[in-house]
């Protein structure tokens, strides 16, 4: 027999959840029911009550006899019809559990209401009456409750047949006699049918919704990639955690875990590999924090909450779950932790400090825990107060223009040839505030174009002042960030600032670091012809500081090579020092290239560049960044 008929015909077992729904409906159902059937008898025991009173005044007192019969079956169809109430109101209360009862109690109820119907049926019929009580009765049991098929036809059949066996025993019945109560069988049967499939088709509805609720709220707050908590849950976990921390004795720290290198280890397996590991790794870490808060923050981070003073022995055994986990790939763990103050604490904020922590250490390889701790906390507050006010830096004149004389080296001569211009940021709060700070700060927010341009500024009005003076002007280098050519129109505004001031190109030079060139090569490439057909000269900035330098002096067309001071670091206690720079210079020479090296701070040093045919020197050897264009030592 085919699933689709096994079902349509009730023969199909239904799943838990669809038989509680139609249990829950015959509940309903049998309380209906037994409302009013308790009226009803109530109303027909009072009808009987004034019947005995108008048959005595009228001389024709009802025998006792018939009195009992009468009342016995009211009183018996209400005392069945009250304890099925009763028992179904503590059921729909919670009091009892038993569904297999609710159906006993229904069945036994029916089959009353079925003989009161056919009992009170017959005795009309005799009369010549019509058999309403039976009809009503037969669409009362088989109407409101939900049957199955099989049984309702089984139930329906026998009581029509009995009914009209009885009927037809004390009045032969005629055939319009028959075809009614026919035609009132195949109705009511069809009835019954509709209301099983309607209630069933009800419940599948009801099951889908449910489970769809039921996801959306495992996935409001669980990660559905990992199977653990998300940010929101544990927001609400930690922030009512945070409600009682001031009774509790134990420390809490947030703890903030990032898995360094994955994008590699997706390039390695693909990323189903790699959804794979995150998950494991989400598992394990539920070991790893055992009773405690873990949750997926973004992407391959995590964060847990644990007791402050266990926060290095969960971070060391997540880096060990995750060492297991990583195959071939080297996979490195950085964690960062903030410890939970007070109540008043924002888990958010605490979410980010703890971040902040972590990135401390991202680029140490001995490093896999980082507390946050005050002087974090006078980083960021300095960061923060750097990317709020560059534009106010600009207008105040706090950005300063410190100049680097860059000399001639290859004829020995010392002669001065052109500075750098290096941006200073002299802060009516901070102070003097280090280079590497607010240039990494501002690239990191995408903010270093406002940075940059007052410099160009700045140095064409001091070239312009310069000139008018009657002074002797060499060309200045200009430092360019990788995102200067993303933000804005570089040599639009370099011929901009050119006119306004008057400054020919060949006065300023343009310094492209090595690592600039490995990101969007094409526009870089059309930005460097730009510069090129105006006459700049451009320089190649940290060369021998990235990974691909020699593809960089063939892909890119440069007048300068600039050479790292890293070389010169050391020398000449380094031997390998002074072979590689004077390869480096060789090759430049072929290419056709200027050389610069930076970075010279000893007489040693310059004579060994002189030696070597180096055309340039820079460093603190000749004179340091000063905000007034000094000479360069004598040499």
């Amino acid at each position: 027999m085919g699933s689709r008929l096994k079902k349509w015909l009730g023969l199909a077992r239904n799943s838990k959840y669809v038989s509680a729904f139609l249990t829950r409906g015959n509940v309903r159902a049998a309380i209906y029911m037994s409302v009013i059937v308790i009226v009803l008898e109530c109303w027909m025991l009072s009808t009987l009550g004034q019947n005995i009173v108008q048959s005595a005044a009228a001389g024709k007192p009802r025998d006792l006899p018939w009195i009992v019969s009468h009342a016995a079956w009211y009183v018996g169809l209400i005392a069945i019809a009250a304890v099925v109430l009763t028992y179904c109101i503590r059921f729909v209360q919670g009091k009892v559990k038993s569904g297999k009862v609710v159906q006993a109690l229904l069945v036994l109820f029916s089959v009353a209401c079925l003989v009161f119907g056919v009992h009170f049926g017959n005795n009309s019929y005799i009369k010549g009456e019509q058999v309403l009580a039976f009809a009503t009765m037969t669409l009362f049991v088989f109407g409101i409750p939900t049957w199955p098929p099989i049984p309702a036809l089984v139930a329906s059949a026998i009581t029509f047949g009995g009914f009209y066996a009885y009927i037809d025993h004390n009045v032969p019945a005629t055939l319009g006699t028959q075809v009614n109560l026919f035609t009132l069988w195949i109705a009511t049967f069809v009835v019954s049918l509709s209301s099983y499939h309607q209630r069933l088709s009800e419940a599948s509805k009801e099951r889908e919704l449910e489970e769809t609720n039921k996801r959306l709220r495992h996935i409001a707050s669980y990660d559905e990639p990992t199977g653990i908590p998300n940010m929101h849950t544990y927001r609400g976990a930690v922030a009512v955690l945070l409600e009682g921390i001031d009774e509790l004795d134990t420390h809490f720290s947030v703890v903030y875990m990032d898995v360094e290198n994955f994008q590699a280890y997706n390039g390695r397996y693909g990323f189903a590999a790699g959804d794979h590991l995150l998950r494991d790794f989400a598992q394990g870490l539920l070991e790893v924090f055992d009773n405690e808060l873990v949750a997926r923050f973004s992407d391959d981070h995590f964060v847990a909450l644990c007791d402050t003073a266990v926060v290095p022995e969960r971070v060391e055994s997540a880096r060990q779950l995750l060492n297991s986990l990583r195959g071939e790939v080297r996979l490195h763990l950085k964690a960062g932790a903030y410890e939970l103050t007070d109540e008043h604490d924002d888990v958010g904020l605490a979410c980010d400090k703890a971040r902040v922590a972590c990135n401390q250490i991202k680029r140490m390889a001995d490093k896999s825990l980082c507390i946050y701790d005050e002087k974090i906390e006078l980083a960021v507050t300095r960061k923060r107060y750097i990317i709020n006010n560059v534009k106010r830096a600009v207008n105040e004149g706090w950005i300063k223009v410190f100049y680097q004389p860059v000399i001639r080296c290859s004829d020995g001569s010392g002669e001065l040839c052109g500075y750098e211009a290096l941006a200073r940021w002299d802060d009516p709060t901070y102070g003097l505030l280090p280079p590497f700070v607010f240039i990494e700060t501002l690239e990191e927010h995408r903010e270093i174009d406002k940075l940059d341009r007052c410099i160009i500024e700045q140095v064409c009005r001091d070239l312009r002042a310069e000139i008018d003076a009657g002074k002797q002007v060499v060309p200045v280098s200009l430092n360019f960030s990788r995102l200067d050519f993303e933000l804005y129109d570089v040599p639009g505004f370099l011929d901009e600032m050119g006119h306004k001031y008057n400054i020919p190109s060949s006065l300023l030079d343009v310094e492209i670091t090595e690592s600039a060139l490995t990101q969007q090569m094409r526009e870089l490439q059309n930005t460097m012809d730009s510069l090129r057909e105006e006459r700049y000269s451009l320089w190649l900035d940290d060369f021998g500081s990235g990974y691909s330098s020699l593809n960089v002096l063939k892909d890119f067309q440069f007048n300068v090579l600039k050479i790292d001071m890293a070389f010169l670091r050391g020398f000449p206690g380094n031997k390998k020092s002074g072979p590689i720079l004077s390869a480096i210079v060789d090759l430049a020479k072929d290419l056709g290239l200027v050389t610069l090296c930076e970075g010279v701070e000893t007489l040693e040093q310059f004579e060994f560049l002189h030696s070597i045919g180096c055309d340039r020197a820079q460093g603190y050897y000749f004179g340091k960044p000063d905000p007034v264009k000094q000479l360069p030592a004598a040499v």
